[in-house]
């Protein structure tokens, strides 16, 4: 019996998704073409999570280290994702091959956030709980990330290499 060959992967990718779960999936399927695939899943799923979490559900970084100290994180989870507005709203990936690498985008439909500032005071306090995730996925991917408007846009590139 000879194995079935191996998909290609889609390309360009555009995909829509609302839940940690689903950018659980979808992050591992876009990084699955990156020469770090672990490295681009984890920052593809940093930055996923950001723009469920801080973009779509609107919890910002201090209230989100508070109900972790509580435990009360993932009560909190399905408190918003129950509330009509935040459960019409989606996060999109899109990926595409470009000469440098794979481009990703994320959305969010968010209010955005001062992602500079946000940068800023991440860098000045590495020891902080929480709100190290743009650092982190920068780290990560390899790449360095542009917001674009109102900060609900993220870009990168990961390298072919």
């Amino acid at each position: 019996m000879v194995p079935a060959a191996a998909e290609a992967p889609v390309d360009p990718l555009d995909v829509v998704l609302r839940t940690h779960d689903e950018a659980r999936a979808v992050a591992a399927e876009a990084a699955a073409v990156c020469a770090n695939v672990w490295g681009a899943r984890e920052a593809l799923m940093e930055l996923l999570s950001n723009a469920i979490e801080h973009g779509n559900l609107g919890i910002g970084s201090e209230l989100k280290g508070d109900l972790l100290a509580r435990g009360t994180w993932d009560a909190e989870l399905a408190r918003r994702f129950a509330v009509t507005e935040n459960a019409r709203r989606v996060v999109r990936l899109t990926r595409e091959r470009g000469p440098e690498g794979w481009q990703f985008e994320i959305v969010d439909e968010g209010e955005g956030f001062d992602w500079a500032a946000h940068r800023a005071a991440a860098r000045a306090q590495p020891s902080a709980p929480n709100g190290r995730g743009i650092l982190l996925a920068q780290a990560l991917a390899g790449a360095v990330l542009t917001y674009v408007g109102k900060g609900n846009r993220v870009r990168f590139v990961v390298p072919h290499r």
